[in-house]
């Protein structure tokens, strides 16, 4: 399965409306797409990581939900529990910059622009976020310097494999 991940910038959002509206984009078209707030995105690694754990848990048939974009959000939040994941790193209605993680043929740039969002990959870097946002304490964010700061994001991706 094939997947591409891009930043995106638009007005604030309803999450309900625009999750569902692009479900549908995705879905007449083949496809899945995750969207997650940016705040919660600690670069581009923690996506590809989270989608390809997404993948795999779809391949071996240990998914805990019905789609990979889905498994996707819980890998990106480290969560077992789709509401938890939505809290941590689903959309707000004061987001205004998304991550999105499309499976399959479509196009990213197409859904962007069908969303009328503009394509802003910055928007995934990690600098300046803080890790609470994901459930990583402040104490934790201390024991490592700011350059290592997206890789306990990126462990607690990999921990929801042992978790499960």
């Amino acid at each position: 399965m094939t997947f591409d991940i891009a930043g995106a910038k638009g007005s604030r959002v309803d999450p309900e409306a625009v999750v569902r509206t692009a479900a549908e984009w995705a879905a007449s078209r083949g496809a899945e797409v995750c969207l997650l707030d940016s705040r919660s995105v600690f670069g581009r690694d923690h996506l590809e990581s989270a989608a390809l754990h997404a993948i795999r848990a779809r391949e071996a048939r240990t998914m805990s939900s019905r789609s990979v974009a889905m498994e996707t959000l819980l890998y990106a939040a480290g969560a077992r529990q789709v509401q938890d994941a939505i809290r941590s790193v689903g959309l707000r209605p004061d987001t205004k910059a998304i991550g999105v993680v499309l499976f399959g043929s479509a196009k990213v740039d197409d859904l962007i622009h069908d969303m009328g969002w503009s394509r802003e990959d910055g928007v995934l870097d990690a600098e300046g976020k803080s890790l609470e946002r994901v459930g990583i304490s402040d104490r934790k964010a201390k024991t490592v310097s700011d350059r290592q700061r997206a890789d306990l994001v990126l462990e607690k991706v990999a921990l929801l494999d042992v978790e499960k």
